[in-house]
């Protein structure tokens, strides 16, 4: 049975096939979504059988990808190269083991684990047993601009740090998600950011410190940094040594980050406490809510402090202007 559909899930356009791989259905896939949209091919693993799932979206330069299923290959092969196509892959083992194979090297990538391919020499990439895994398409001239040293990593398991792998992770998930609302600006921005991050996994080995901030890191690294604080907004406890644990930063490089902004990261915490408030005391649904559940919800430990804050930003009291809501 073959399905495709092009409705997203976090972001992703899904494409889905399952059965042998004979037949028009089956060639049809082949052809339509897997040689022509992603310019490889595809092939059973270690069953005479194909089932997987495929979600791919693009994202200004880059195409954002993600399989998994329990049988399927896909390759590049010998007579696609004729495409002219040079594109860096950078493939991550979410669940499961994923096979790699390309420059007569193979890497067994295990979960967090990355290796970085290319599609001007043939390759493989395959599925078994509900393994899944991503795949960032890079344009070569891009992340060898960042990272003159990325063609030395082709076809190697990369010696990044965990912590590095896992904020790349996270930022390709906030990316599939949240970028296809953006305008093209916003989507620019966002591929540059997830290029200088993955030129970050590749210029630090798992014995190096953390690179000294710079420009373009520093602004992945803060909008990464802010996303993990609106996620937290409800922990009263978040602090900014409780979130430089969290994503691998010291305070001060967190402090740094956000001398760059008009905020500190205390004055950018209560901003967005007080417009998360803000917002549910507008709205229709939450008429019933008690404000000190509104202030608890959002992370305001004392009430007082919330209603004086609550004032001073929005010039009434919580109460005022909840009574000046028209009704609806």
């Amino acid at each position: 049975m073959t399905s495709k559909n092009s409705e997203a899930r976090a972001g992703f356009p899904t494409f889905s096939y399952a059965g042998v791989p004979k037949g028009q259905k089956y060639e049809a896939w082949r052809e339509e979504f897997c040689r022509r949209f992603c310019q490889l091919d595809v092939e059973p693993g270690t069953a005479e059988r194909i089932e997987c799932t495929v979600e791919v979206t693009k994202i200004g330069s880059l195409s954002f990808g993600a399989a998994q299923g329990t049988s399927g290959s896909f390759l590049r092969t010998p007579d696609l190269l004729s495409d002219g196509c040079d594109d860096l892959v950078l493939v991550t083992a979410v669940t499961g083991d994923i096979l790699t194979v390309q420059r007569g090297r193979t890497v067994e990538l295990r979960p967090t684990q990355a290796c970085l391919m290319s599609l001007d020499d043939v390759a493989e990439c395959g599925l078994s047993q509900g393994a899944r895994f991503t795949a960032l398409r890079i344009p070569r001239r891009e992340l060898v601009g960042i990272c003159g040293e990325a063609e030395d990593k082709l076809s190697k398991p990369l010696a990044g740090s965990l912590r590095i792998r896992e904020i790349v992770a996270d930022y390709f998930a906030l990316c599939a998600a949240k970028a296809a609302s953006l305008d093209a600006l916003g989507q620019h921005t966002m591929a540059r950011h997830m290029t200088e991050l993955v030129g970050l996994l590749l210029r630090t080995d798992v014995n190096e410190a953390m690179p000294a901030l710079q420009d373009g890191y520093a602004a992945a690294r803060l909008q990464l940094i802010q996303t993990q604080m609106l996620k937290r907004l409800s922990d009263g406890n978040l602090t900014i040594h409780s979130l430089a644990r969290l994503v691998g930063l010291s305070p001060k490089q967190i402090q740094r980050l956000f001398g760059a902004t008009n905020f500190t990261f205390s004055e950018f915490l209560l901003e967005q406490r007080l417009l998360s408030a803000h917002r549910q005391l507008s709205a229709a649904g939450a008429r019933g809510d008690k404000i000190s559940a509104i202030a608890y919800d959002v992370g305001f430990g004392d009430l007082s402090y919330f209603n004086r804050s609550f004032r001073s930003r929005f010039g009434m009291t919580p109460s005022e202007w909840r009574n000046a809501q028209p009704a609806q």
